[in-house]
């Protein structure tokens, strides 16, 4: 990590710490967790929770190689915690919250610029980057563009492209399809043979962002990685309920989201 990176660090660390620190964790990979989405499994044995082992089971290779969830959310908790209600206001179609959604903007951002060389020593740099629309706000205007726009490219020309969702959408729920999203030809053609980086604001089921995965591996992408501020945690589900209920260490933006030994920010 160059000087001026390392310094970034450190104050990115100081600041996330700071702002989000009393109400996000880090998410955390190994026993009980799974693999792909972070989620607890319930048995430290279990690799993959009960979703994202169905998923791989009927699509195989064309759900996405990588997540990458930085955060976790406590949701359905009574009175509602803070997590959920920063994801939640940073989108509200009603009142956003400008203040919520500057601060998941730098958490990508951060892990992005601090991380990027751990992505890309997983599966490669990604040249081609998108977002997973939303069904009622499709286009630019959603914020989870600025989410996408906020990613560190580490000065190198990365191609953007969008998904638009297809009249099926309408039919999601909540699990992986192949026809939600539809590329333009010339979408298509720039995604061929690449890798790309999906963005995302929330996992819950994972549907959406392995929808979009299909798509993009359906229209020749190699490789596809997805990236997402909070990986959505549920009080009603009993695995999950333990991680909520526990005292987790707050957000350290120098924690590797891509999984333990797999941290190049300290060389």
């Amino acid at each position: 990590m160059t000087g001026s990176l390392q310094q970034f660090a450190g104050q990115a660390r100081a600041y996330l710490f700071s702002q989000v620190g009393d109400c996000f964790t880090n998410t955390a990979r190994g026993p009980g967790r799974c693999s792909v989405c972070t989620s607890p499994t319930g048995f430290e044995h279990v690799q993959l929770c009960g979703q994202c082992s169905r998923q791989r089971s009927e699509f195989g290779d064309d759900v996405a190689d990588l997540v990458i969830p930085l955060t976790y959310v406590r949701g359905y908790m009574s009175p509602q915690h803070q997590s959920q209600h920063m994801v939640q206001r940073y989108k509200s179609p009603v009142q956003p919250s400008e203040w919520s959604a500057g601060l998941l903007q730098f958490m990508i951002n951060a892990a992005t610029a601090i991380h990027g060389p751990c992505i890309a020593a997983a599966v490669g740099w990604w040249d081609v980057m998108t977002f997973v629309p939303s069904e009622r706000r499709p286009g630019k205007d959603h914020p989870v563009v600025e989410l996408a726009r906020h990613v560190f490219e580490h000065g190198r020309s990365v191609d953007r492209v969008m998904l638009a969702p297809t009249e099926n959408i309408a039919h999601f729920n909540r699990y992986p399809r192949r026809d939600i999203f539809a590329l333009t030809p010339e979408f298509a053609a720039v995604v061929r043979g690449k890798h790309v980086l999906v963005v995302d604001d929330t996992w819950v089921s994972g549907g959406k962002a392995q929808s979009a995965s299909l798509t993009l591996k359906a229209a020749g992408a190699t490789r596809v990685t997805v990236l997402c501020v909070a990986r959505w945690l549920s009080y009603k589900w009993d695995e999950h309920r333990p991680v909520i209920e526990s005292k987790l260490p707050p957000y350290d933006a120098m924690i590797c989201p891509v999984g333990p030994g797999a941290c190049l920010a300290s060389l």
